[in-house]
Parts: structure tokens; sequence; C-alpha cells
């Protein structure tokens, strides 16, 4: 579903009818409600699920002999899942991290900007951060919650509608709040799932001798 048909859902539920001029939700809240229901089902389904379903990655430049980087924008506020080097090979390798500054490849020098050791890489490095992405907040009517399968809008829009009459200091019916948690079972319950489904995935530890299986 698109915004647009997003917020239609919203005002039916809401008994919403834009031919009354006295209503007791704008479209203004019906959008900032979708907007928040949009990214709090998907933070509690990234709680829930494998993180297959949420990671994104970007790529970087590490300048040699550069001892600091400021991470970028589009990085800096989420969840960091690692960081691999990919100069040399890809899938490459991940770099590790010690609190100290001593042991590991690198370290945090604040919470926005990492240090490689004392002197910086000897030579550029090409560097993958995997991530677990965020919502991006929905504006145009176009606009999809491109973060929850379509199979799984229609919670978003429940969740819309149980916050505003919350808001509202009104009780929503019943029956929303079951749905809503059915609805809610069942994205957990697809991200839980492997990706691709029925598939063996191997994490590797630190040590190039041990691994760990997960169907």
């Amino acid at each position: 579903m698109d915004f647009k048909t997003l917020q239609d859902e919203v005002a039916e539920l809401l008994n919403f009818n834009s031919s009354q001029t006295d209503q007791d939700f704008t479209t203004a809240q019906i959008k900032k409600a979708i907007n928040r229901a949009y990214a709090r089902e998907y933070r509690k389904a990234r709680q829930e699920g494998i993180r297959q379903w949420f990671s994104s990655v970007t790529e970087i430049t590490w300048l040699g002999g550069a001892v600091t980087l400021s991470l970028p924008a589009s990085v800096r506020r989420n969840q960091i899942v690692r960081i691999i080097d990919v100069t040399s090979s890809d899938p490459g390798y991940p770099l590790v991290f010690d609190d100290g500054g001593f042991l590991g490849d690198i370290h945090w020098k604040d919470r926005n900007t990492l240090q490689w050791g004392s002197s910086g890489p000897s030579d550029n490095r090409t560097l993958r951060i995997e991530y677990m992405a965020e919502p991006e907040e929905m504006s145009s009517d176009e606009d999809e919650p491109i973060l929850v399968a379509p199979d799984h809008h229609e919670l978003i829009f429940y969740s819309a509608a149980i916050d505003l009459r919350t808001r509202a200091d009104e009780v929503a019916p019943q029956s929303w709040a079951m749905e809503r948690q059915e609805l809610r079972m069942d994205f957990y319950k697809d991200v839980s799932r492997g990706r691709p489904h029925g598939t063996a995935t191997v994490i590797r530890s630190s040590s190039e001798d041990s691994a760990e299986f997960i169907y």
C-alpha cells in the first residue's frame, strides 16, 4: 500500500468522512499516526526477527594515514552490525573492535568517530558498513513503507488507528487490539524465518575453526 491508501484505510476505521468539517482527527494527524505506526511496528519486529530482513550496507573509503574517520550521517544514528574491509577481496574480513584501542583494528574515539590505531591505515581502505535500516518518514501519497513487506501493511493502519484513539483519550475497540496482535504475530513469524526459507545460514565466529549453523 502507498501512503494515500494507508490514510484511506485508517480514515475508514475511524469512520472518517471527508465531507464533514468537524472531524475527531485531521488528515495531518492521520499522516503522523501512520508514520509513528510504521516506525513502531518495524522496530518491534526487528527485535523478533533475524538480521537478514533488516540490514542494509553502505561503503566508505578510509584514507591512508588518516587516524580518524567520521561516520556518514546515513549510518551515524543506526545500529551498526559490523564493518568489513573489502579493499582486496569480497566478502573481505570483518574489522575487530577494541575498546582500549590496543589490540583490535579500530576503536571508537567518540560515538560518531572511529580511530585506526595511532597512525591510521597504511593505504586507502574500502569499508563496507552493515547496519540496521531505519524507516524514513512518508510524506507524498506515492511513498511506501518499504521496510515492511506489503503482506503486513494492514498492521500499520490498525496500529495507527489505535494510536489515534488512545491519544484522544478514548478506548479503541477490543477487536482492533486483537487484530493488531494477530497481525503482529504474522509479521514476527515471517521475519523469524530464514532468508531464503529452509536454507541453513553459517555465521562464522572470530575463530576461523568454528562456525554456527542457523536453520
